[in-house]
């Protein structure tokens, strides 16, 4: 009996050890899984590489603190990204929680009640909760091969972003040093379990110290920026002052006159011995014209014409609801396109990409096609409305000059409103670029200081497009090319019309043939990759996008010569309405198959817009000449004539809206369609609100000023091309 009460004690104790190792074994952290799993973790076992001293020893004590389970270690450990699920869909974003890092040196925790707070104390020691030094946030970036992923191989989709927490005394280089050896090792488990090899790009610190407000360019555009402002508020002010004085006068006036007529006597004597004095007149007249180009730019004034809806020919009414709904469809198609840099499952879109939202979604490219045509029908129904006027046939010398003038005028219409927004790019993404751990892949800031002059002279659309400001600017330059060329058409076809008919039909033919010839040499597959990658050559070169324009030209030369009256049978605009139908709908929504053979990949790539411009014109032809119903009188609403006003500013400033949204989260987001639809209201919104203080400030402003240079009447009978172009 003894015997077996010594064998059980025995029995016992073995147990009890055994449980307590155990017990030490689950509780003891394990340094192999954790530099497998964390990344920020395989970072601080290479401090033994950095030269820095301080960095070194802040962050020994930082691993000792993860070892040792000390709060404050956990928590910045926590803070820092790892590998998230959905890899193989396109989550390239290891971000962590950057507001946690920042909040970790400001000593900021969580207020909860008395009660809580002292059973909270039972598992952890409060005073362990704040480190000892400061923390900075830390961007990594690196490059991936894996082909596991599924991606469309577009710019900087292959690309990590990785969020580190670590001591603020490490420097980019230390932070570099660690993390290049956590690469070369292929430490992390993810690497080696979808077959990836990383590539370090660079480390940057998010830490927004203000030197980069010091630099030249920054103080100028800075400079710039400030001084129009001051223009806008000294002229508005001046502005109220002068109707203060006016009214002012007229009730003194009004006062004499009912009251005393011999006071009121003596004031006209003393303005007409006033105006006897000649140099005195001249200088009141020079004071009065520099007051009127003074404002040009008061807001006040230029409020007035806000929504004021214009009086005129109701014929082109139509044209606002087109700009308008076109507008919100690039904005739209925007939104994803300039999204994908923060995009966590990039490919959910692609496999979406058969949904009948969807393909609208990824066609925005049409209704850039719709303004083309817009663009050449508005240019030819002023001239032709001018020409009208002219009594006689001008000389070479005459056309030579009408030319410049009207190139001119185009000109400064469009390019004050262009230069402001470029300044405004280059400033707010230069903050970006030291703030963000998502950048964009376009880089507006570097690219348009080098290349913003190429916009400003608008042949930035002979670049290679990832050299060119502001990507989605490459319509201007194409617009204005088209501009003068049509114009030159036009102006020639008023002595040799078989001539410049000729040209146009060339010009056509060549954009056709050219696009497919290049479709052709690359074998061009319709998908999203392929049109990045012959963004340069298929896209924005103005001989690949001419013919839009060309038949809107030529549409407008037609229903000029009719007088904008045709009859035409019920049979004729009911084939008309189906064929346009048919037309634009198979061109959006036909291509359900991509992997399409390649002789009618060719065919969509060089006739697709140009038949889309043809049902179009004939939307317009129809609408026109009163055959269109109610959908002349859905495309001729009051609204759309008021917001088509600013269509150029929201055309101009949606991107970077879209893209400073972005940016400036913490997080990326996911692709729904609630997500898509919240932004897209939100950027729909802030475009056209932004784009209002544009035409106030600076659109408005400068077409008075060049309505004063040139003597125009401030009032036109038509619809004129400062309300669509």
């Amino acid at each position: 009996m003894q015997y077996g009460n010594i064998s059980s004690w025995i029995w016992l104790s073995l147990l009890s050890l055994t449980a307590i190792y155990v017990s030490t074994q689950a509780t003891t952290l394990d340094p192999m899984t954790m530099r497998k799993v964390l990344p920020a973790y395989a970072i601080l076992e290479n401090a033994d590489f950095l030269n820095s001293s301080r960095c070194r020893t802040e962050i020994d004590q930082f691993r000792n603190a993860v070892d040792n389970q000390i709060l404050w270690g956990l928590r910045a450990l926590d803070t820092s990204g790892v590998p998230p699920g959905g890899f193989l869909n396109g989550h390239n974003y290891w971000l962590g929680d950057r507001p946690a890092c920042t909040g970790l040196s400001q000593n900021l925790t969580l207020f909860v009640a008395e009660k809580k707070r002292k059973n909270n104390t039972i598992y952890r020691n409060p005073d362990e909760e704040h480190p000892p030094f400061k923390f900075h946030f830390f961007i990594g970036r690196m490059q991936h091969n894996s082909t596991m992923q599924y991606h469309q191989e577009l710019p900087y989709d292959d690309l990590v972003t990785l969020g580190l927490c670590l001591p603020a005394s490490c420097t980019k280089h230390d932070v570099a040093t660690m993390l290049d050896k956590v690469i070369h090792n292929e430490t992390l488990f993810i690497g080696k379990l979808f077959a990836i090899n990383f590539r370090l790009l660079e480390v940057t610190d998010l830490v927004n110290d203000y030197q980069w407000l010091l630099s030249l360019k920054i103080i100028s555009i800075i400079g710039v920026l400030v001084l129009l402002c001051t223009i806008v508020i000294g002229a508005t002010v001046y502005d109220i002052s002068a109707r203060r004085n006016r009214v002012n006068s007229e009730k003194e006036i009004v006062a004499l006159k009912n009251g005393n007529t011999k006071e009121l006597e003596d004031v006209r004597k003393v303005k007409c011995k006033a105006s006897d004095d000649e140099s005195a007149l001249l200088e009141s007249r020079q004071q009065n014209h520099m007051n009127q180009y003074l404002l040009c730019f008061s807001l006040l004034r230029n409020a007035r014409s806000l929504f004021k809806i214009q009086e005129g020919t109701e014929t082109l009414r139509v044209f606002y609801g087109m700009r308008v709904l076109g507008m919100l469809w690039i904005i739209l198609g925007h939104l994803l396109m300039f999204g994908f840099h923060v995009m966590a499952n990039k490919s959910l879109y692609y496999m979406m990409g058969g949904e009948l939202l969807m393909k609208i979604i990824n066609n925005p490219t049409f209704p850039v096609d719709t303004f083309f045509f817009m663009s050449g029908f508005l240019s030819s129904y002023i001239f032709l409305k001018e020409q009208q006027k002219m009594k006689g046939t001008l000389s070479i010398t005459e056309k030579t000059k009408m030319f410049f003038q009207i190139i001119i005028k185009r000109y400064m219409r469009l390019t004050p409103a262009y230069f402001v927004v470029i300044l405004i790019a280059i400033l707010n993404f230069t903050w970006h670029d030291h703030v963000s751990a998502l950048l964009p892949f376009e880089h507006p800031s570097a690219k348009c200081s080098k290349y913003w002059w190429t916009n400003i002279l608008y042949i930035n659309n002979f670049y290679h497009w990832n050299d060119v400001c502001l990507l989605w600017s490459w319509y201007l330059p194409n617009d204005m090319q088209f501009f003068i060329f049509g114009t030159f058409l036009l102006i020639l076809s008023s002595t040799h019309y078989n001539i410049a008919t000729g040209l146009g039909v060339f010009s056509m033919v060549f954009s056709i043939v050219s696009v497919a010839y290049n479709g052709y040499i690359i074998n061009y597959q319709p998908s999203i990759d392929e049109l990045y990658n012959s963004w340069t050559d298929l896209y924005i070169r103005p001989w690949c996008r001419i013919p839009p324009y060309l038949i809107g030209m030529v549409t407008c030369q037609l229903l000029t010569k009719y007088n904008f009256k045709l009859h035409l049978s019920k049979k004729t605009l009911i084939i008309g309405w189906i064929l346009a139908i048919l037309c634009n709908g198979t061109i959006v929504f036909g291509l359900d198959n991509k992997s399409i053979p390649l002789s009618l990949s060719i065919l969509y790539l060089s006739l697709s817009r140009t038949c889309w411009t043809l049902s179009i014109a004939w939307v317009v032809v129809a609408c026109t000449t009163n055959h269109a119903g109610i959908v002349k009188k859905i495309l001729s609403l009051d609204i759309f004539v008021i917001l088509s006003k600013f269509t150029y500013g929201a055309y101009l400033l949606n991107p970077i809206f879209i893209l400073s949204v972005l940016s400036s989260s913490y997080y990326p987001f996911y692709f729904d369609k609630v997500t898509i639809g919240i932004l897209f209201i939100a950027i729909v919104v802030c475009s056209f609100i932004a784009s209002i203080l544009l035409f106030l400030t600076v659109e408005m402003p400068f077409v008075s000023l060049l309505k004063l240079r040139t003597g125009a009447p401030k009032k036109r009978k038509e619809v004129g091309g400062d309300k669509f172009h």
